[in-house]
């Protein structure tokens, strides 16, 4: 009797958990009312999201072959996403994908450095201060997030008491339950290959944000 072994959750598996997980986050903030325990219960789900994301950008800047094309993606559908983004939320804020593209500036600065850290917190606190005025998701606590994913890459525990600590303000159990998936990864692509899925997966940000700003026309 051959019995089953987990081998753990490839990058596919990460993305379709982060995606799921963004659109539970925000059926509840766009369509549902905000004083109920659903909605509590929802956006704590939601909050595996970003982490994800986040370590997800890390794990592909490792991977990829150019990394000014891959800002280059990040920054057209940041502006892609943009529209919709404001039509929802009407205000000054920009859409996450700026805080992925700035977080990648960020790592790839490091990189550029060399090992001089003085030179990496001088170059954080500048990217960190551009977040703040731009007014990104999640503002300086994102980029600190995506800097500590890449710079403690194999050091487990300082990464989550590091992300604890950069992202406590949006829910602790959310985050942990996001840092226990990326805990599971096992470093393997998965069943999203090609460039049209990874695209898809990009496409699926600005496209889901037009679904919610027509629904919320509605309800």
């Amino acid at each position: 009797m051959v019995l089953y072994q987990w081998k753990g959750l490839s990058d596919s598996a990460l993305k379709v958990i982060a995606l799921v997980s963004m659109t539970v986050d925000h059926i509840a903030y766009y369509l549902m009312d905000h004083n109920s325990w659903t909605y509590d219960m929802m956006r704590t789900v939601g909050r595996m999201a970003f982490p994800i994301f986040a370590f997800l950008l890390v794990e592909g800047y490792g991977h990829t072959r150019s990394t000014r094309k891959y800002a280059l993606n990040l920054l057209a559908f940041a502006l892609i996403s943009e529209i919709p983004w404001w039509l929802l939320n009407h205000d000054n804020t920009h859409n996450v994908f700026f805080t992925l593209l700035l977080g990648l500036i960020a790592i790839e600065g490091i990189k550029k450095l060399g090992k001089k850290p003085l030179l990496w917190a001088v170059l954080i606190i500048t990217i960190c201060t551009i977040a703040i005025f731009l007014h990104v998701d999640y503002e300086y606590s994102g980029i600190l997030l995506i800097c500590t994913f890449h710079i403690f890459k194999p050091d487990k525990v300082t990464k989550c008491l590091l992300a604890t600590l950069f992202m406590y303000q949006y829910g602790v159990i959310g985050l942990w339950l996001g840092l226990a998936v990326i805990l599971c990864y096992n470093g393997q692509r998965g069943f999203i290959k090609g460039q049209y899925a990874k695209y898809l997966c990009y496409a699926y940000y600005p496209l889901h944000l037009v679904l919610f700003m027509l629904l919320s026309l509605v309800f």
